[in-house]
């Protein structure tokens, strides 16, 4: 038992602080403005899983801006499922029918059913309208989708019934509108969660040293300044943002 006592205090938490604090927020809209490649859809994937799965849990709908963003989500949710031990399908392709300016628009969709009646649905193209949908939405980079307006618009109708709408992303442009909604949220308009995770504070919570465990390469305050280094200097002047 102290043997294995101790190799539990030498094994890392499998989702990071940054992860850990997103996914222990209940608000019904929260959005985390963040850096690129740090998890954050990863760990959404983790709590989107375990609601899905759960009795009282509810339907999932996951909006990225392409079909490879929709497969490594439901990827994603699938590895989940099996690290849970929880009942649920395989990964089914399938048409779901939206609406789109008063006509009806067949996406392909990715999905797993769990035992619990839930699933989780990651769409391959954007529907400006979720009408008839319920569950928790999930806006996967919303500063690169179009007309994000009207997509919100939508997913904010699922609050009615007792939905809730997670939006994440990295930046793109000061005019964009994230960056609007998230100042209108600092501003006081929206009584929505901010969550704020740079590059920067991702490493100090673990990430070059998580990138180390999947790797398999030693870590070392050295190899981590060289890492960060090299990080920034392959994005250039699109570092900052």
């Amino acid at each position: 038992a102290m043997l294995e006592n101790a190799k539990l205090k030498r094994s890392p938490m499998v989702l990071l602080p940054y992860q850990q604090s997103w996914i222990a927020d209940k608000t019904p809209v929260k959005l985390w403005e963040k850096s690129r490649r740090i998890g954050a859809s990863w760990g959404e994937a983790a709590d989107t899983t375990l609601l899905a799965a759960s009795s009282e849990g509810m339907d999932a709908w996951y909006i990225g801006y392409n079909k490879d963003m929709a497969q490594e989500f439901i990827a994603d949710c699938a590895n989940w499922a099996k690290f849970y031990n929880l009942a649920a399908s395989d990964i089914a392709e399938e048409m779901e029918v939206f609406e789109e300016n008063n006509e009806q628009k067949s996406i392909l969709t990715y999905v797993i059913r769990f035992a619990s009646g839930f699933k989780v649905t990651a769409l391959s193209s954007r529907p400006n309208n979720l009408r008839g949908k319920q569950g928790r939405v999930i806006l996967d980079e919303a500063a690169f989708h179009d007309d994000l307006a009207e997509l919100l618009k939508a997913a904010f109708a699922l609050l009615i019934w007792g939905g809730e709408v997670h939006i994440i992303s990295t930046h793109d442009g000061d005019a964009n509108p994230f960056n609007q909604l998230i100042q209108d949220v600092l501003a006081g308009k929206f009584p929505y969660s901010l969550h704020h995770t740079t590059f920067d504070q991702a490493v100090e919570d673990g990430l070059f040293k998580r990138v180390c465990m999947r790797t398999k390469r030693e870590w070392s305050e050295e190899e981590e300044i060289a890492w960060v280094q090299s990080i920034r200097d392959f994005y250039g002047d699109d570092a900052a943002e």
